[in-house]
């Protein structure tokens, strides 16, 4: 698993599959039939609870300048992306987990997603460059 450093901290998962999983134990079966395809299990996070509520950091208090730009636009503009990490935040303090893996190709975004759908993730979405996709 990806470790929850500064250093592996993104503001914004660019170029990632992030999805909401129900349960711990769900979201490690996920992890292993990613592995299983071929996905670098070192790249693939699994946050859950308050540490994954501290690194995935939804408010922007614990990351530094860029992160608070970031995550008060997505305040302000008051569109998905807010709604989205109110999702996240409330779903880690639930005791869900939310998975993000890296999908670089069209080919691996369809793996990521067909497997996290295979284990009825939620919330699936493919974060791009300048955009987001539902999956």
């Amino acid at each position: 698993m990806l470790a929850h450093t500064k250093k592996n901290f993104e503001t914004y998962p660019t170029n990632r599959v992030v999805a909401i999983i129900d349960t711990k134990m769900e979201a490690d079966e996920v992890c292993c039939d990613l592995m299983n395809a071929g996905f670098d299990n070192s790249k693939i996070d699994e946050s859950v609870g308050t540490e994954g509520l501290e690194f995935l950091d939804p408010d922007g208090v614990n990351h530094g300048f860029l992160t608070k730009v970031v995550r008060t636009w997505q305040r302000v503009a008051q569109g998905e992306e807010l709604a989205y990490l109110k999702r996240v935040k409330a779903s880690l303090k639930e005791g869900h987990v939310v998975l993000s893996v890296p999908a670089l190709t069209d080919i691996a975004r369809g793996k990521v997603t067909e497997i996290l759908q295979s284990h009825h993730a939620q919330d699936i979405r493919f974060y791009g460059r300048f955009h987001v996709e539902h999956l």
